[in-house]
C-alpha cells in the first residue's frame, strides 16, 4: 500500500534518529542488511543539450567547463565499461545529452554500445532523454535493462528549473517507460532551491508509479560555474538524509542510489544514509560529468562501516 503525501509530510516532522530508525527497520526487512550495489557510468554522447536545465553544465544555454564531444566509438565505451566492472561495478549507466533519442544512424549506434557492454555481464541502463516506445523495445532487445528518466523536482519548482521541457511531458514518458518490460530508475536533484514540500512532493510522485522504480538516484546538486544554479550552497547533510529515508519508507523495495554530489559528502553522512536505507553508489571518475569519490577512499569507506558489494538485479514487477 503507497503512502498518501500526509503520510509523507508526518515522517518528515518526526525526531531524525526516530525516523532514519524506522527507514533502517523497513530496509532491514527488504533487503540483505550492509550490502551496497556499486554503479558506474559514462557520457557516451556530451554536452551541447538543447534544454535549459538550470543545474546542468551541458545545456547549449550556458557557457560551463563542459565541451560538445560527439557520440562515443563502441570500443571505446567497452574499454571503460570494462574497467568498471574490475572496480565490482554491476550497474553501468550510458548517458547522453539529448532532448529527445534521435533515430537513424546515431541510434543504430547506440544499440550497439549497449550490446557491447550487454555483452560484459553487466546490468545496462540508458540515461538518453525522450525515447519513444519503439526505441524503448529496440533498447530492450539489444540488452539494456534499466532506463533512467528523472522527475528532477516536483512539479510547483519544476518550472523555475526548467523551461524547454513541461513536466507532464516527462511524467508521461515516465509512465510510458514503466509500463513497457525495461526497469527504471527515477530520481531527482536536492538542494536547488526548492522547499521541503517540494522534496516530498517528488518522493510522492515517484512512489506513486505503477510499479514502483527498481532504482531511484538521489543527487545532490553540484554547483557548477556558469549555470544558474551556480551560486547555491550544498545541501545540509540531515535534510539529504531525512530524504533517503523517507525514499526508502515510502518505496520499500527500491534501490536507493546515491548519486551525484557524493564526493562532497563526509563519511559520517554517507553512513548515515547508508543507515537509512541506501544501497547503491556510483563509483569511478564521473558520474557524467560530476566528480565521484575517490576510488580508495570509498574502498576504505565501506571497509570501515564493514559494508559488502552486492548485486542487486530487482524486477519490482515480479
Amino acid at each position: 500500500m503507497s503512502l498518501s503525501l500526509a503520510n509523507l509530510e508526518h515522517l518528515y516532522q518526526l525526531p531524525f534518529n526516530v525516523l532514519i530508525k524506522q527507514a533502517h527497520d523497513v530496509h532491514q526487512h527488504h533487503h540483505t542488511a550492509n550490502t551496497i550495489q556499486l554503479c558506474g557510468s559514462l557520457s557516451i554522447k556530451t554536452g551541447h543539450c538543447p534544454e535549459d536545465c538550470a543545474y546542468c553544465p551541458q545545456s547549449v544555454h550556458y557557457k560551463t567547463y563542459v565541451t560538445k564531444e560527439a557520440l562515443l566509438d563502441p570500443d571505446d565505451v567497452l574499454k571503460v565499461a570494462l574497467y568498471a566492472k574490475t572496480l565490482g561495478v554491476t550497474h553501468f549507466c550510458l548517458g547522453a545529452a539529448w532532448s529527445h533519442v534521435p533515430r537513424g544512424s546515431a541510434f543504430q549506434k547506440v544499440l550497439e554500445i549497449v550490446r557491447e557492454v550487454h555483452g560484459t555481464g553487466l546490468q545496462v541502463c540508458c540515461s538518453l532523454g525522450s525515447v519513444s516506445e519503439e526505441q524503448v523495445e529496440s533498447l530492450l532487445a539489444a540488452g539494456c535493462t534499466t532506463y533512467n528518466y528523472n522527475l528532477d523536482t516536483s512539479p510547483e519548482f519544476y518550472p523555475k528549473i526548467i523551461t524547454t521541457r513541461a513536466f507532464e511531458s516527462r511524467y508521461q514518458t515516465l509512465q510510458m517507460i514503466r509500463k513497457s518490460n525495461l526497469k527504471l530508475s527515477c530520481g531527482g536533484i536536492l538542494g536547488m532551491g526548492e522547499s521541503i514540500a517540494d522534496r516530498l512532493k517528488l518522493i510522492y510522485l515517484i512512489s506513486q508509479l505503477s510499479p514502483q522504480p527498481e532504482m531511484v538516484p538521489l543527487n545532490a546538486l553540484v554547483a557548477i560555474e556558469g549555470t544558474p544554479l551556480g551560486q547555491k550552497s550544498f545541501i545540509d547533510p540531515f535534510e539529504y538524509v531525512r530524504i533517503v529515508a523517507i525514499a526508502r519508507i515510502a518505496m520499500p523495495k527500491t534501490i536507493i542510489a546515491m548519486a551525484a554530489g557524493r564526493y562532497k559528502m563526509s563519511l559520517e553522512t554517507q553512513a548515515l544514509a547508508f543507515f537509512s536505507g541506501a544501497n547503491a553508489i556510483y563509483i569511478g571518475e564521473r558520474i557524467l560529468t560530476t566528480p565521484t569519490p575517490d576510488l580508495n577512499a570509498d574502498l576504505n569507506m565501506l571497509t570501515k562501516l564493514g559494508m559488502n558489494v552486492h548485486e542487486y538485479n530487482i524486477d519490482i514487477r515480479q
